[in-house]
C-alpha cells in the first residue's frame, strides 16, 4: 500500500460515523490494550487517542463484564464474528452503552479483533422505560383480576349467607306447615309439597351460583384438587368423560396463578361443552423447567384458525389474558380429525 493509499484508509477509517477498536487476542484468550481506535471512538468516550491505547476492553468495564468476555471470545474463536451488547466508562465518568460487532481477522500471522461500536444507550434506556411500564401494567392488570376475584367472592357470601338462610327459613316453614295440616287439605299439601321442591331447586341453584362466582374448594384443597372436583362436577352435569392427569397431588402455588389457571379451565371446559361437540377430554397438569403446563385435549370437531383470531371470541381472549398477566402464554392446536388441544403454560 502506497503512501496515497494509507492516508486515503486513515481519513476514512478516522471519519467513521461509528467508534472503531482494534486489539489483538493473545494466547490465554486474553485481549491485549487497544492497538489502533478511530477518532471517533476518542470523542464518544472522550479519550485521548493515547489514553485510549493504553487500554484494553476490560478495563473499560464493569467487573463483571470479565465472564461475559470468556464467552464472547470463545463464540469469536468459533464462528469468526460475534454481536454484543458492552457498557463503556468513558472519561468523564459517565457510562456509554454500543452494540460490538467483533470481527476475528489474521494480520501478519496474529489474530486480531475489530470491534464496530454503534451507541444504544438511549434505546436501552427506551427499553428499560418500557419494560418498568409493562410490569406497571401486569400488575394493574393482577390488581384488577384480584378485585374481581375479591366482588365474586363477596357476592357468593351475600348469596351463601343471605339468600341461603332465608330459602332454609322458608324451607322449615313449609315443612311445619305440612305437618300441621298433614291428612287434612291434599290439595294445599300438594301445593306445598311443590314449593317445597322449588326451594330445593332454588337452594341448589345458590349453590351452584356461589360454586361459580368462587369456588371454596380452591381455597380449601388447592388447584390439583379442584380441578378434579371441576371434572367431576363437568362430568356429571354434561355427560363428558374425563381422564385427568397430574403429577403432583399438591403445588406450590400463589392464590393469583392458582385462580388464573382455574379459570382458564372453567372457559376452557365451557367451549368444549358448548361448542366442540366432544365425547372425551383429558386434562394434564404438570411442571417442566419453572412452568407450570396445563393440557387440555378433546376428541371433538376442532375449531379454525379464524376461530381462534377471531377478536370476538371474547372466551380465547380471556384466557389468553389472564395467563399473560403472569408472563404465561395459552397454544391452542386444532384440527377436524383429532379436536383442540389447549395449552397453559405459567411461570410457577
Amino acid at each position: 500500500m502506497d503512501s496515497d493509499e494509507i492516508v486515503v484508509t486513515n481519513t476514512l477509517f478516522n471519519n467513521l460515523s461509528d467508534p472503531v477498536f482494534v486489539c489483538n487476542l493473545n494466547y490465554g484468550k486474553t485481549l491485549s490494550n487497544f492497538i489502533e481506535a478511530n477518532q471517533t471512538a476518542c470523542i464518544k468516550l472522550g479519550y485521548t487517542k493515547e489514553e485510549l491505547l493504553s487500554q484494553n476492553l476490560l478495563s473499560l468495564t464493569n467487573p463483571i463484564f470479565e465472564n461475559k468476555l470468556v464467552s464472547i471470545i470463545n463464540k469469536l474463536l468459533l464462528e469468526g464474528q460475534y454481536i454484543f451488547d458492552v457498557e463503556l466508562i468513558t472519561g468523564k465518568d459517565k457510562n456509554i452503552s454500543l452494540e460490538m460487532n467483533a470481527v476475528l481477522v489474521d494480520v501478519s500471522g496474529r489474530q486480531t479483533i475489530i470491534m464496530t461500536g454503534r451507541e444504544i444507550t438511549g434505546r436501552l434506556k427506551v427499553e428499560e422505560k418500557l419494560k418498568r411500564a409493562t410490569e406497571q401494567l401486569r400488575n394493574l392488570a393482577i390488581r384488577i383480576q384480584n378485585i374481581r376475584e375479591e366482588e365474586r367472592t363477596g357476592i357468593a357470601r351475600e348469596l351463601h349467607d343471605e339468600l341461603g338462610q332465608v330459602l332454609t327459613v322458608l324451607k322449615i316453614q313449609i315443612i311445619l306447615l305440612l305437618k300441621k295440616f298433614q291428612g287434612e287439605n291434599k290439595e294445599l299439601k300438594d301445593k306445598a309439597d311443590l314449593i317445597a321442591a322449588m326451594i330445593d331447586n332454588a337452594v341448589d341453584s345458590v349453590q351452584r351460583i356461589t360454586s361459580k362466582l368462587r369456588p371454596n374448594i380452591l381455597d380449601e384443597v388447592g388447584l390439583v384438587a379442584a380441578i378434579e372436583w371441576q371434572v367431576s362436577e363437568f362430568s356429571k352435569n354434561t355427560g363428558l368423560t374425563f381422564n385427568y392427569i397430574h403429577e403432583k397431588d399438591a403445588l406450590t402455588l400463589d392464590y393469583e396463578k392458582s385462580t388464573a389457571i382455574f379459570r382458564i379451565l372453567q372457559e376452557a371446559l365451557t367451549n368444549i361443552a358448548r361448542h366442540a361437540n366432544a365425547s372425551r377430554v383429558k386434562i394434564e397438569l404438570r411442571e417442566f423447567k419453572d412452568n407450570l403446563i396445563l393440557e387440555i385435549t378433546d376428541n371433538g370437531k376442532g375449531i379454525t384458525q379464524n376461530q381462534i383470531n377471531d377478536p370476538r371470541s371474547l372466551g380465547i381472549l380471556g384466557m389468553k389474558e389472564r395467563a399473560l398477566i403472569f408472563g404465561g402464554n395459552v397454544i391452542i392446536k386444532s384440527s377436524m380429525e383429532s379436536g383442540t388441544t389447549v395449552i397453559v403454560e405459567i411461570p410457577i
